[in-house]
Formats: C-alpha cells, sequence, structure tokens
C-alpha cells in the first residue's frame, strides 16, 4: 500500500509538471477573484496573484501542503494586508507632501542643524558613565533585549532599565537646551 501524498494535488499531476505549475493552474482563477472582491485598483489584481506565488515559491513547505486551500489562501491574505500596509504609508508621504511637510528636505540649513544636533549627540554619550553608554549601545544600536543585556553586564534587568533611562534623561537634556520643547 503506497502512502497517502500529502498534497491533495500531488495525485494525478503528470511526472515532470513541477509542483508550483499545478498550483498556478488550479489557483491563479480564484485568486485573482479573491483580489478583485477586496482591491479596487485593476492593476494590483495581478500583481497580488503573482506575489501569492511568489511567496509559495520562496516557502520552505513546497510540495508538503496539507491543506492547500487553506495555506494559499491564507498567504493572500498576508499579501493583501502587506499590500494595504504600503498603500497606507504611501498615502500618508503623499499626504505629507502636499501640505509641504518634507521629511526629506536637505537644505544646507538642515544639514548644518542635524550636524551639530549629532555632534551633540556624540558628545553627550561620552560623557555618560562607561557602562551606561555600553547599554545604551547595545540597546539602541545593537538591537538586543534588556535581558540579554543583563545577562551580558552581569547585572538585573531592572539596573539595565535605570541605566537606559539615566542615558536618555542626559542625552534629552544635552539635545533640548533649557527653555526649549
Amino acid at each position: 500500500m503506497q502512502p497517502k501524498p500529502k498534497s491533495s494535488l500531488a495525485s494525478g499531476e503528470p511526472e515532470g509538471v513541477p509542483f508550483l505549475d499545478s498550483l498556478a493552474r488550479r489557483y491563479y482563477d480564484p485568486l485573482l477573484s479573491f483580489f478583485r472582491r477586496r482591491t479596487q485598483n485593476a492593476s494590483d489584481h495581478q500583481d497580488l496573484v503573482q506575489q501569492v506565488f511568489l511567496r509559495l515559491a520562496q516557502s520552505r513547505q513546497k510540495g508538503e501542503l496539507h491543506n492547500p486551500d487553506a495555506y494559499i489562501f491564507q498567504t493572500a491574505a498576508n499579501a493583501l494586508r502587506d499590500h494595504h500596509r504600503h498603500l497606507a504609508v504611501r498615502n500618508r508621504y503623499l499626504a505629507g507632501m502636499a501640505t509641504g511637510a518634507n521629511a526629506f528636505d536637505l537644505s544646507p540649513e538642515r544639514i548644518v542643524l542635524a550636524e551639530d544636533d549629532l555632534a551633540q549627540l556624540v558628545s553627550g554619550m561620552r560623557e555618560l558613565p562607561e557602562r551606561t553608554r555600553d547599554i545604551l549601545i547595545l540597546r539602541g544600536f545593537e538591537g538586543l533585549k534588556i535581558s540579554e543585556i543583563a545577562q551580558l553586564q552581569h547585572i538585573s534587568t531592572r539596573s539595565v532599565e535605570k541605566h537606559l533611562a539615566k542615558a536618555l534623561a542626559e542625552l534629552s537634556r544635552i539635545l533640548r537646551p533649557e527653555g526649549t520643547e
């Protein structure tokens, strides 16, 4: 007795036809319909279908899908969610551009002010106690978790939090001169 194939698509496939080709033949139209019902821009529909197949091609589960319908449509839902996030960011950027709020204004004045702020920040970091500075760098630049920093420094997580609070308070004071908020 042969073992049952893990994918319902594996049975009856001609030899030599890749698994993704059979998925594309079976799911292209249903996915296109899925995206048509959920997006207004017709040019996005085929791009989203291709995004699903790209994700499937990059998946480690190729050929081992126990429930391909659920997996593929969950992948489609995730692609749609990512698409909407991307559109939201793009729309916020365009709205900012329309109001004249340009976060990427690289005027000479802004560059000089940023360089001054950076110099103040570096100077302020040099003034911090060594352990506090190390903790700030591990957290802010290396992205370590507080518990990981505590292990590395052989201190409690609460001590790490206190060092971070001290560093941030000092740097905030340096970057915001008295009388400004």
